[in-house]
C-alpha cells in the first residue's frame, strides 16, 4: 500500500500526542503499568503532503517510542491495513512485540473483546487516542472506554478528533436536502440527534456556519462530561495552511494532573502553530516551483522559521466549559 500523505496539521497533532504521552507515563510512574489504546492507528507509511520525501512518524510509532514506555499497547485498524501495520511494527520494534498487538477490524465491533482482554489491567492508567476522519467512532465505543476502569480509579483518558469543520460539508449544509447518511452517522457518534436543532437554526439563518461548527464541538464536550462523567474537556483547534478550521481535538479527563499537563501541551503547541503553518506554506511554494522546473539556491526548510517569536503570540491556556446543547429560541 503506497504511503498516505498528510498536511502540516497532522504533524502538529502528532507532536502534541507525543508530548502528552511522555508526560502521561512520567506522571503515572508510581503505577508501574500504563495502557495505550489507538482506535484508528492508520497505515504503516505516511508522508508530508507538501514534501512527499519527508516521512511522518504516525501515532503507533510515537506511542511505541514513548519514554518512559507504555506497558501494554493496542492498535486498532481495519483488516485491510492491519496486517501491513503489524508487519511493519514487528520489523521496526522487535524488542517490543510482547508489549503491543494490532487488532484487525472495525474498532466499534472489536472494542468489547479488546477491553475484556485487558480487564485485569482496569486499574492501570489508560489513554485512548481516537484519531477518526469524520464520524467513524460510535457512542457505545466511547461509553465502553469511559466505563472500562474500576469505579475507584480515574477514567480512561480520551483524545478525540471532532471533525466540526468538515461535517457541514458532509451534510451538504447549503443544499435543499441534507445528506441523511452523514446525519445518521453523526447521531450515532454523538449518541443523540440533539445536534440537529443547531442544524435547523443554521439553515434558517439563526446561526452562522461558524456557530454551527462550535455547537458540534460543544455538544461532544457536553456529552463527554454530562453523560460519561468526565470532569474536564479541553479543546485544541486545528486549521489548514490557509487558516480555515478543519477539526477540533477534544481531550477528556477526570484527573487534575491530566488537565494541567494537557493545558501546558496545548499552550506549547499554540506557540509552535504559526511557525509550522509558515513552514508548510513555504514548502508548498517550493514544491510548486520545482514541478514547474524552477529550483532555488536554498531549500525552503532552511528559510522557514523553526520557532515563533513568543512575544507576538497569545497563549490561551484557559478553556471555557461546555454549555447545554443549543435550543432554538422559544423551545424548551
Amino acid at each position: 500500500m503506497p504511503p498516505r500523505s498528510w498536511g502540516w496539521w497532522t504533524e502538529q497533532k502528532l507532536d502534541i500526542l507525543g508530548d502528552y504521552l511522555a508526560a502521561f507515563n512520567k506522571a503515572s510512574a508510581a503505577a508501574r503499568t500504563t495502557v495505550y489504546l489507538d482506535l484508528f492507528a492508520g497505515q504503516a507509511q505516511n508522508v508530508s503532503r507538501s514534501r512527499t520525501e519527508h516521512l511522518i512518524r504516525g501515532s503507533a510509532r510515537r506511542a511505541l517510542e514513548t519514554k518512559p514506555p507504555f506497558t501494554v499497547l493496542r492498535f486498532f485498524e481495519l483488516a485491510s491495513r492491519a496486517t501491513e501495520l503489524k508487519a511493519a511494527l514487528d520489523a521496526e520494534y522487535p524488542d517490543s512485540r510482547d508489549r503491543f498487538n494490532v487488532v484487525p477490524g472495525d474498532c466499534n465491533a472489536t472494542i468489547t473483546a479488546a477491553l475484556a482482554e485487558l480487564a485485569d489491567l482496569n486499574w492501570a492508567p489508560t489513554f485512548a487516542f481516537l484519531d477518526q476522519q469524520s464520524t467513524e467512532v460510535q457512542w457505545p465505543t466511547l461509553q465502553q472506554l469511559a466505563q472500562h476502569k474500576r469505579k475507584d480509579k480515574w477514567k480512561t483518558e480520551l483524545w478525540l478528533l471532532c471533525a466540526s469543520g468538515l461535517l457541514p460539508r458532509g451534510l451538504r449544509l447549503r443544499t435543499e436536502a441534507i445528506d441523511t447518511t452523514t446525519a445518521d452517522r453523526m447521531s450515532a457518534m454523538f449518541g443523540t440527534d440533539a445536534w440537529a436543532e443547531a442544524l435547523d437554526a443554521t439553515r434558517a439563518g439563526e446561526l452562522s456556519p461558524a456557530d454551527f461548527r462550535s455547537e458540534l464541538t460543544n455538544l461532544m464536550r457536553w456529552r463527554l462530561e454530562q453523560a460519561l462523567g468526565y470532569k474536564t474537556t479541553l479543546v485544541f483547534k486545528v486549521t489548514n495552511t490557509s487558516g480555515s478550521e478543519i477539526f477540533d481535538m477534544i481531550f477528556a479527563t477526570d484527573h487534575w494532573a491530566g488537565e494541567k499537563i494537557m493545558k501546558d501541551v496545548y499552550s506549547a503547541a499554540e506557540r509552535r502553530q504559526p511557525a509550522l503553518r509558515r513552514k508548510a506554506q513555504l514548502q508548498r511554494r517550493q514544491a510548486r516551483e520545482e514541478r514547474e522546473g524552477r529550483y532555488g539556491m536554498f531549500d525552503m526548510d532552511e528559510l522557514a522559521p523553526d520557532k515563533p517569536d513568543d512575544s507576538i503570540f497569545e497563549v490561551k491556556s484557559e478553556q471555557v466549559p461546555p454549555h447545554p446543547p443549543y435550543r432554538r429560541p422559544g423551545r424548551r
